[in-house]
C-alpha cells in the first residue's frame, strides 16, 4: 500500500465528511424554517376563521326564521326525498340544498339547528378560499383576503342563515383551487375535481353559471398562450361539454319556467330600487359599473373606497406578476382578468337584465375575485417578511373589522327576533278567532307557517288569479298574487280579488303582515294600495299588523264611500 496515498485518503476523507454535514444542515435549516413559517400561517388561518365562527354563532338565534329560510324549511320537511325534490321545483333555486336539508331537519327544526349547516359550510368555504388565494399570491397576502371573506357582513350573515350560499361558496372556492392546480401541473385529476365542484355548485345555485363562464374564458386565454399541452386542452374541452349538458338539463328541466315570468319581473323591480342610482336617469354603462361598486360597498362597509381602489390596484399587480413569472403577455392578461373579468361579466348581465348585481346576495359569486384583488394589492408589502409592513396591514384589517363587523354583530339591536315572532303568532291566535280568514302576502305566510305549524306538512290550494289558500292551525290563510304587500296594487286588482272571493269579497276578513323592518312595509304606504273599506279592529306588535277590515268595491261600482282602512281608523280613533 502506498503510505502517501493512504495518508492522502485519510486526510481528505474527514474533510469531505466535514463538508457534507454542513450542506445537509443548511438544507435542513431552510426546510425547518419553511415548515415553521407554514405552521404560523396555518395558525393565523385557524385564528381568523375561529373569530369568524364566533361572529356567526352570535347571529344563529339573533333573528327569527325569515321568509327565504322558511321557504327552504317547507321544502325540506317533506316526507320523502322525492317529495322534497318536487317541492323545490316551485322555487327559483336548484334542488341540492333542499335535499341536504331534508336529511338535516330530522336532527331538529329549531332556528339554531336549521342554521348550523350554513355555519359548518362557511368553514370549508373559508379554508378553500385561503388555499386558492395562497396559490395565486402567497400565504401572507392570502391572509388579508381570508380576513375579508371572514368578516364581511354579508358573508357573516350567510354563515348564520338557512340558505345555500356557504355550500355554494365551498364549491366555488374548491373549483377555483383545483383549476389553479390544473393550470400549474396539468393534472387531469385536478381538472376533474374542478369540474365536479362546478357541477355541484350549479345544483346549488344558478349563479354558478357565471363562474363557469368566467373560468371558461380564463382557460381559453391560457390555451391561446400556448402553454397548455394538447392532452390538457382536450380534457378541458370534454369537461366543458359535460358541464354544458348539466346547464342545459337544468335550464329545460327547471329554469325555463321562470324566464320572462311575472316572478322575474317582480324580482327585477325589487333589485332596481335597491340602489342609490336611478335606472331611468343614469347612463346604462355608468349604472352597471356603479352597481358593481355598490356590491363592494355592500361587502366592505365604510372603508369601501379604499378597498375598491385596492381591488383595481391588485389587478395591476397580478398583471405584472403574471408577466414576470411566465414571460407571456397572454398569461399576464389572464392573471389580471381574474379580478376584472367577473366584474365586467356582472355588469353585462345586469345591463341586459339577465342577472342582478349590487346590494344583493345573488351577486355573492363575485366575492372571490374581490378578495383576490384585495390580496394582490398587499403583495408589494407582504411578499417578504417584515415586522413594520406586516403590522401596518394587520392594524388596517383590525380597524376594518372593529369599525364594520364588530358593531353590526356584538352591538346588534333588532326587533326581528325569534321571541318577537312567537309573540306575534301568540297575539294572532288571541286576536283572530278559529276558522277566521286571514289575507296576507307570501313573505308573511312563509314565516307564519314555520311558527304556526312547524313540521306539519301543508300545501297550498290555488284559487285562481294568483291567490292561494292554506289550511294553517285552524285558519284559512290566503296569499295575494305578490310576494310582498308593497308590491301589490290591491285597488287596481279589485276585479281579481272579487272574482276569487265572490260575495265574500265585501265581508270582514283579517289582514296580517310582518314588516321585517323594511321602510316599504310602512302601514301608511301599504294602506294606500288597499281597496276602500272599514277598519273594524287593529292590533299591532312592533312592525307586525293584524287588521280586521271590510273592503268596499271601488267608487265606479258603489258610488259610495271610498275611504280606505287608514281613514276609517282615524275616524274610529277620534
Amino acid at each position: 500500500m502506498d503510505i502517501r496515498g493512504a495518508e492522502s485518503s485519510a486526510t481528505s476523507t474527514p474533510q469531505r465528511v466535514a463538508e457534507l454535514p454542513t450542506n445537509v444542515l443548511n438544507t435542513d435549516t431552510e426546510e425547518a424554517f419553511s415548515t415553521t413559517a407554514s405552521y404560523w400561517v396555518w395558525l393565523a388561518v385557524a385564528l381568523i376563521i375561529l373569530g369568524g365562527i364566533v361572529f356567526r354563532a352570535m347571529l344563529l338565534e339573533a333573528f327569527f326564521l325569515d321568509f327565504d329560510e322558511s321557504m327552504h324549511f317547507q321544502a325540506a320537511r317533506e316526507t320523502t326525498l322525492a317529495d322534497a325534490w318536487r317541492a323545490s321545483l316551485i322555487h327559483t333555486h336548484p334542488p341540492l340544498t333542499f335535499l341536504i336539508y331534508h336529511f338535516w331537519v330530522k336532527l331538529g327544526d329549531s332556528e339554531l339547528m336549521l342554521r348550523m349547516p350554513a355555519l359548518l359550510f362557511s368553514i370549508s368555504a373559508l379554508v378553500f378560499g385561503f388555499m386558492w388565494l395562497k396559490e395565486l399570491v402567497g400565504p401572507r397576502p392570502a391572509l388579508v383576503g381570508l380576513a375579508f371573506l371572514t368578516y364581511s357582513m354579508p358573508m357573516i350573515h350567510l354563515g348564520a342563515q338557512m340558505r345555500s350560499y356557504t355550500l355554494l361558496l365551498t364549491f366555488f372556492f374548491a373549483a377555483l383551487y383545483f383549476q389553479e392546480r390544473f393550470l400549474r401541473t396539468q393534472s387531469i385529476v385536478s381538472l376533474a375535481g374542478s369540474g365536479c365542484c362546478l357541477a355541484l355548485a350549479m345544483l346549488t345555485h344558478y349563479s354558478a353559471a357565471w363562474i363557469m363562464l368566467v373560468l371558461g374564458l380564463f382557460i381559453t386565454l391560457r390555451i391561446l398562450s400556448g402553454t397548455l399541452p394538447r392532452r390538457a386542452v382536450i380534457s378541458w374541452g370534454i369537461l366543458q361539454v359535460i358541464l354544458l349538458g348539466v346547464c342545459v338539463a337544468l335550464y329545460f328541466g327547471h329554469v325555463r319556467r321562470f324566464v320572462k315570468s311575472e316572478l322575474q319581473t317582480d324580482m327585477w323591480d325589487f333589485w332596481l330600487i335597491d340602489s342609490a342610482y336611478d335606472p331611468t336617469t343614469t347612463h346604462p354603462a355608468y349604472l352597471a359599473m356603479m352597481r358593481v361598486v355598490e356590491f363592494i360597498q355592500y361587502n366592505a362597509g365604510l372603508m369601501w373606497p379604499l378597498i375598491t381602489g385596492m381591488v383595481v390596484f391588485g389587478a395591476i399587480v397580478l398583471l405584472r406578476k403574471g408577466y414576470r413569472e411566465s414571460g407571456s403577455k397572454w398569461i399576464a392578461v389572464e392573471r389580471s382578468l381574474l379580478v376584472l373579468l367577473p366584474m365586467i361579466v356582472a355588469m353585462l348581465l345586469f345591463h341586459f337584465r339577465v342577472y342582478p348585481v349590487g346590494h344583493t346576495r345573488h351577486s355573492i359569486w363575485i366575492i372571490p375575485f374581490v378578495a383576490l384583488g384585495l390580496s394582490a394589492a398587499t403583495l408589494p408589502l407582504l411578499k417578504r417578511p417584515g415586522f413594520i409592513r406586516g403590522a401596518i396591514v394587520s392594524l388596517t384589517v383590525a380597524l376594518w373589522v372593529y369599525s364594520y363587523a364588530y358593531p353590526n354583530v356584538w352591538k346588534l339591536q333588532t326587533t326581528q327576533t325569534p321571541a318577537m315572532a312567537r309573540e306575534a303568532v301568540a297575539l294572532l291566535k288571541k286576536t283572530v278567532p278559529e276558522g277566521g280568514l286571514i289575507l296576507t302576502d307570501d313573505s308573511t305566510r312563509n314565516v307564519l307557517e314555520y311558527y304556526l305549524v312547524g313540521n306539519s306538512i301543508i300545501h297550498g290550494k290555488p284559487l285562481g288569479n294568483g291567490y292561494t289558500e292554506y289550511k294553517m292551525a285552524g285558519y284559512r290563510v290566503v296569499t295575494i298574487p305578490k310576494f310582498q304587500f308593497y308590491m301589490y296594487d290591491f285597488r287596481a286588482d279589485w276585479s281579481s280579488f272579487k272574482k276569487v272571493f265572490g260575495e265574500n269579497a265585501v265581508k270582514p276578513l283579517w289582514v296580517t303582515y310582518i314588516g321585517f323592518e323594511v321602510p316599504a312595509n310602512n302601514p301608511s304606504l301599504i294602506f294606500k294600495r288597499f281597496p276602500a273599506g272599514r277598519l273594524i279592529k287593529k292590533v299591532s306588535y312592533l312592525d307586525n299588523q293584524i287588521l280586521h277590515v271590510q273592503f268596499r268595491p271601488p267608487r265606479k261600482e258603489t258610488n259610495g264611500d271610498t275611504s280606505h282602512p287608514k281613514d276609517t281608523a282615524k275616524k274610529n280613533a277620534s
